[in-house]
């Protein structure tokens, strides 16, 4: 290391980011929040999608986020690179998800073709894909294309992996991706906490908190069958329903909000602002994630362990291998079935001891899976791409990264 020009530089980044907060653009912001305290970089560059393309913010001296491409457009993979042509920056990281251009299909195609392009240009290159579709239900997932769905499915793998350094949050998807292209660089670096873990006080009403992108293959109304039976036993009991309509599915949110009006109980708060996620986990004493298909890792895992709230799953492979990798405790309910979810649900509700105990365990397993050591990883993915580009420069990689609560 001691060879190469260690200096601070300038990194660009391919994000959704807030206002509209996604399971991907909410990563993308305590990452890059982090990246800037880690003191390595002069300016961070975010690249987010939004309607109006001429906005620009300045988060703080070191990190801008100029809201260059739209979603929903063909353009936005053009936009992309005229944004980094103007930009010139030392490094590229793109943070991944197969819809984060938007609804249509050949918007994504043509924000994933930009990834191929930049590298070809000699910037380094690092991708952090967090869905491998290939892999998926997509049946399930309605993925666009029919039968027709898994040849997209497997050109975005292939056009998302031509980067220098490819990332996993799943050590899954590394193993497949290693014997699938071993010539190609790859690492895992699991989600971890976005902020300093902090046990919360148990609420004393019991609450359901059901927070993700609203889609059908969430379980949405598998949660929302169950919680209908639990009513008789359970007359206080309530149920959050947090998250943004998930693009490919417009009108999906208000349609279900119409079909349970006669449920009580429950809130629907659409988009949450990134400062009032901690207090609605405060205000939940269970997670539910009742997924029928899952395309990748869930963020929300790890934030139910970070803020001690106890975890509801379905038994999907994904979420199960999630659980192993990190080490963290889970019910697990049978996929699909809303009475085994309801039974999940009860034997945790009855048992503050239950809860007590996952609780303690996951969030001793979530201390040492900080926000520092994620993007002290990002880091290393970093230095890798650069060696793969033959650059001269590397990133210093400090022993400490401060990471302040916010």
């Amino acid at each position: 290391m001691n060879a190469y020009l260690l200096t601070a530089m300038n990194l660009a980044i391919v994000s959704p980011f807030p206002p509209a907060v996604t399971g991907i653009g909410q990563y993308g912001y305590h990452i890059s929040r982090g990246l800037e305290r880690s003191g390595q970089f002069r300016q961070i560059t975010v690249l987010a999608g939004a309607p109006d393309v001429s906005q620009k913010v300045n988060v703080s001296p070191s990190l801008t986020v100029d809201f260059a491409w739209r979603p929903n457009q063909l353009s936005a993979g053009s936009a992309v690179l005229s944004a980094l042509r103007r930009l010139n920056p030392d490094l590229v990281w793109y943070n991944l998800g197969v819809s984060v251009f938007g609804r249509s299909p050949l918007a994504n195609l043509f924000g994933f073709l930009s990834l191929g392009q930049v590298r070809l240009a000699g910037l380094p290159t690092v991708v952090t894909l967090h869905e491998l579709v290939e892999l998926s239900d997509l049946k399930t997932l309605h993925a666009p294309g029919g039968s027709l769905a898994w040849l997209g499915a497997r050109l975005l793998t292939n056009l998302a992996t031509r980067a220098d350094m490819v990332c996993f949050t799943m050590r899954r998807y590394v193993e497949w991706f290693s014997s699938r292209y071993p010539d190609r660089d790859c690492m895992h670096i699991p989600i971890g906490a976005y902020r300093t873990p902090e046990r919360l006080p148990e609420s004393d009403v019991p609450e359901l908190l059901f927070f993700t992108t609203l889609a059908p293959y969430k379980g949405l109304e598998i949660l929302l069958a169950a919680y209908r039976s639990l009513l008789p036993q359970f007359p206080t009991l309530r149920l959050t329903i947090a998250g943004a309509e998930h693009p490919r599915f417009p009108g999906y949110r208000d349609q279900l909000q119409r079909d349970h009006s006669s449920l009580s109980g429950i809130h629907w708060l659409g988009q949450v602002p990134e400062e009032c996620i901690r207090s609605m986990f405060s205000q939940a004493q269970v997670i539910v994630l009742p997924y029928t298909a899952s395309t990748g890792s869930s963020s929300v895992l790890y934030q139910a362990a970070m803020w001690g709230r106890a975890l509801v799953a379905s038994d999907l492979l994904e979420t199960r291998s999630v659980a192993a990798e990190s080490g963290l405790a889970v019910n697990f309910f049978e996929n699909r079935d809303f009475v085994s979810l309801a039974k999940a649900i009860q034997s945790v509700l009855e048992s503050p001891a239950r809860r007590r105990a996952q609780v303690a365990h996951n969030y001793s397993v979530i201390k040492h899976n900080r926000l520092e050591e994620t993007c002290r990883l990002y880091l290393q993915a970093f230095n890798q791409a650069l060696a793969s580009q033959h650059k001269a420069q590397r990133i210093d990689i400090p022993s400490v990264i401060p990471m302040e609560l916010t």
